[in-house]
């Protein structure tokens, strides 16, 4: 083994996966915790947050009848954060600093909010056009930081050197 690299394998390790589920739901359940508290900021409900992810599955029509449900929207935020955290895992698996990874949650964290707010907001979801646009935009921010955290490597990643 060389002195100067670490001499990682390149493929991916289910613990990366599982540790990017875990982060995922970690992520997520600290996103959920911030937008809710922020709503109550603004004079909402503090359950508004999983009001408006329930009309994923219940359609946009569902917020202005008032069928929107609370647990399905839970469900929703947790298993959709556990597959960001998926997806982030197999991403970030190549890179090879931690540096890079942070900056990656960064990127991933933004690339969310555009997806989910801009783009599918506008075509799908109309009710997220609602959301506090630029709240949104710190609190995905944060998600990506935060899942960044949970695929840090605690020792030398591929090609980052052994010695100081």
């Amino acid at each position: 083994m060389s002195t100067t690299t670490a001499e990682a394998s390149p493929r991916l390790a289910v613990g990366d996966l599982v540790r990017g589920a875990v982060g995922g739901i970690i992520a997520g359940m600290v996103f959920a915790a911030v937008t809710m508290w922020f709503v109550t900021t603004q004079k909402m409900s503090a359950l508004t947050p999983l009001h408006m992810i329930s009309t994923i599955v219940k359609g946009d029509q569902a917020m202005m009848t008032g069928a929107t449900s609370v647990p399905i929207g839970l469900v929703v935020h947790m298993v959709l954060s556990m597959m960001f955290g998926v997806v982030f895992a197999l991403a970030v698996s190549r890179l090879r600093t931690n540096g890079a990874v942070a900056l990656a949650g960064l990127v991933f964290g933004l690339l969310l909010y555009v997806v989910n707010f801009q783009i599918l907001g506008r075509l799908l979801f109309t009710t997220f056009l609602m959301a506090n646009q630029p709240f949104e935009v710190l609190a995905h921010l944060v998600f990506g930081s935060l899942l960044a955290l949970f695929l840090y490597s605690t020792g030398p990643r591929r090609g980052e050197p052994l010695w100081g």
